[in-house]
């Protein structure tokens, strides 16, 4: 087994450049189970009946009828907010230099000025009243976005996935999701491929004699539409999940806790998530016993290029809450994992702390309080900018980009048009 381990409109952003928040990263006690992904579909066994063959009278087999799934009707957007008042952000995903999508609490907003203002979009969903409403969503272009809500932080099992075609002017529902994942709090990570497939885990986390994960995935190939479920819970700290295409997709963990230290493990399937298998990662080159040395060493932040194409993070850390050694490393494999290369990143990036954003083959950033750039594929790193404070950053190119970022308690959203080297304020305001 192995070890691992939104804004108030009289902020200033200057006050941000003088504030001091330290990333603090949790170390989560040993999962019930190790990651043990062993996970075909299950064959009938001999007691499952026989399915029901009718035919005609010339011998000819009668197709079996199909149940239909009801189909929902579109709902138009609600509006809960009066023309001009200023918005705080959770978080950000702009789509190109003008439009993009944004969450606030419960609200979900759209922009087309470059996020100067923002269109309420939120699906018409039944809420609690006194609870604790948060939307949770991923946005594929200005058209399409798919949103559930979790409630008093936990997604009800009968929650639905709303679907909007029309930039959030109307919303469809899901069939129930029935989801299984429980825990004290419980939340939605998506990854969507196109219009049409996307996956879901519904995660949960408890505690217990330790942390515990508890996930569900699912898997839509109608849009979202219908939800499936696709792989069981194996109890680890899930910390990405990334596909190619409708069928090669791969997912990674981090298993941290009192365990002997062994190599980082990752998984790909190759028929869009219903059987999955393990591998482990080799260690760097220049440090051949890291893995073996290193209390924790970890991946994050899988990116297909292609099935073939693969980018990911590693992180290798002392028990220490921040760590006081580590070091980090982006491996690359252009054989779907078969071989793998690594680059030794710059000292001050530990891997569970930035953001990996590729572009394509060659432009990438890494985005934490110390940023970077690379135009070579990772193979070599620039030094940008350091900041102070701790944010969530949506890139739509190598130069242009968002950040909600956070210190001392207050949020501002800051823009860039340099690559990170300088930032300046917005102030978004509900708009028409």
């Amino acid at each position: 087994m192995k070890r691992s381990h939104v804004l108030i409109s009289s902020l200033l952003f200057a006050s941000l450049a003088c504030s001091l928040v330290s990333i603090v990263t949790s170390t989560p006690a040993p999962s019930l189970s190790p990651p043990i992904l062993v996970l075909p579909t299950p064959l009938p066994t001999d007691e499952s009946p026989a399915p029901l063959i009718l035919e005609n009278e010339d011998g000819t087999n009668i197709p079996p009828a199909t149940v239909p799934v009801p189909v929902a009707s579109p709902q138009p957007a609600v509006a809960r907010h009066r023309l001009g008042d200023a918005i705080m952000l959770d978080g950000i995903e702009m789509i190109d230099a003008l439009n993009g999508w944004a969450i606030s609490g419960r609200d979900v907003l759209f922009t087309t000025d470059g996020a100067q203002t923002w269109r309420e979009a939120t699906p018409p969903e039944v809420l609690s009243p006194g609870s604790q409403v948060q939307a949770q969503g991923t946005f594929l272009d200005s058209d399409h976005a798919w949103v559930v809500f979790s409630f008093d932080n936990q997604i009800p099992v009968s929650a639905v996935v709303w679907h909007t075609r029309d930039s959030g002017q109307t919303w469809t529902a899901s069939a129930s999701l029935e989801h299984q994942a429980y825990g004290e709090q419980v939340w939605a990570e998506f990854f969507t491929l196109d219009a049409t497939h996307l996956w879901l885990m519904i995660r949960g986390v408890y505690l217990g004699a330790g942390t515990h994960y508890a996930t569900q995935f699912l898997r839509t190939m109608d849009g979202g539409r219908t939800w499936l479920p696709s792989i069981g819970d194996v109890g680890v700290d899930y910390t990405g999940m990334v596909f190619a295409d409708p069928n090669h997709g791969l997912i990674t963990w981090q298993t941290a806790g009192f365990y002997a230290a062994s190599p980082p493990e990752y998984a790909l399937t190759s028929d869009g998530a219903v059987n999955w298998q393990v591998h482990q990662l080799p260690p760097p080159a220049e440090a051949a016993n890291l893995f073996e040395t290193s209390p924790y060493c970890e991946p994050f932040q899988p990116h297909m290029l292609s099935s073939l194409s693969i980018r990911l993070l590693v992180g290798c850390f002392d028990e220490h809450d921040p760590p006081q050694v580590f070091s980090s490393y982006l491996y690359s494999s252009e054989d779907g994992g078969s071989t793998w290369t690594s680059i030794h990143l710059p000292e001050k990036i530990l891997a569970n702390q930035v953001a990996l954003s590729f572009f394509d083959e060659d432009n990438a950033l890494l985005l934490g309080r110390d940023i970077y750039r690379s135009a070579d594929g990772g193979l070599g790193w620039e030094y940008t900018k350091s900041v102070n404070w701790d944010a969530r950053f949506s890139f739509v190119d190598p130069q242009t980009g968002w950040a909600i970022a956070r210190a001392n308690g207050q949020t501002a959203l800051v823009k860039t048009s340099n690559g990170g080297a300088s930032w300046v304020e917005i102030r978004p305001v509900v708009g028409p």
